[in-house]
């Protein structure tokens, strides 16, 4: 479901914002906020939207794609119109593609139109991203927030794609538990398993992460395979229904902390996408 792959993402770039512009747009030279604007007068949400300097001097719209959409370009055009008219300061777009089915011919970088010869035309430009053609490598020593896209990246030609997503996964494990505390680890983690699943079937992504030594040697880490998919569940649906619904309250956020079935939750998550209030979503069977 397309729209798990973006909550992922929103979650890591918003742990690490300084981390995303470096791997995906250049290093910032000024401060780095998080910006939560309201763009309800389009259907669709805006996904990570970084302002840059103190004054605010310059916006960074990031769009996660991991499905073909036909007018994502289109979209995008609409959401960096809309912040530039509600901020005042130029936005760049950064379109991230997380695999090739995500690419569609519509997508090139540019959208320029001309109803009429003359006076009157569109110019608008955007940055493509296309983390298949990043060497894994190069992610796995970004910033620890972008490492989990590294199972997305280029591998070795000289590897089937199954020993080189493990290869990659030992390199996560390895760097998750010299550098993350316990928990940014494991959500980490749980992100990079999720991610995984884009390349390779689930149960074949679970059997790479579970072939890494310190993953099978260790109990905490091997629940994460199965608490994992859990956690990140429930941090989507809070993600998401915070965009849609606002805030979660305390109470509506303990409820959720408590639900362990991830048939449930995945039902829930889909609740999220049209649901009318927090309660509808809890009540979910």
């Amino acid at each position: 479901m397309a729209m798990t792959f973006d909550a992922t993402l929103k979650d890591m770039g918003r742990e690490s914002t300084q981390g995303f512009l470096a791997a995906f747009d250049r290093p910032p030279t000024s401060a780095v906020k998080l910006l939560n604007v309201d763009l309800s007068t389009v259907t669709t949400m805006a996904d990570l939207i970084l302002g840059l300097g103190d004054p605010r001097e310059e916006i960074v719209h990031f769009d996660f794609q991991s499905s073909a959409v036909a007018w994502k370009h289109a979209d995008v055009m609409v959401y960096n119109a809309l912040l530039y008219a509600h901020y005042h300061v130029p936005v760049h777009t950064v379109i991230l593609l997380l695999r090739p089915e995500a690419a569609h011919a519509n997508m090139n970088g540019v959208i320029h139109y001309a109803p009429r010869p003359g006076p009157g035309s569109m110019n608008f430009s955007y940055q493509i991203v296309r983390i298949w053609e990043r060497s894994a490598e190069e992610l796995l020593v970004a910033d620890l927030s972008v490492v989990p896209l590294a199972v997305l990246g280029r591998l070795p030609e000289d590897q089937s794609l199954e020993d080189g997503l493990a290869s990659v996964a030992k390199r996560i494990v390895d760097r998750l538990t010299k550098e993350a505390p316990p928990d940014r680890a494991k959500k980490l983690l749980a992100d990079a398993l999720l991610l995984t699943g884009l390349r390779v079937r689930r149960d074949v992504a679970a059997r790479i992460f579970r072939g890494v030594r310190a993953m099978h040697e260790s109990d905490t880490y091997l629940a994460i395979l199965d608490e994992g998919r859990e956690t990140a569940t429930r941090d989507h649906i809070l993600v998401i229904g915070e965009e849609r619904l606002g805030p979660p309250d305390e109470m509506v956020r303990s409820k959720i902390s408590t639900i362990t079935d991830l048939g449930r939750l995945n039902r829930m998550l889909r609740k999220t996408a049209k649901a009318a209030s927090w309660q509808e979503i809890l009540e979910t069977p």
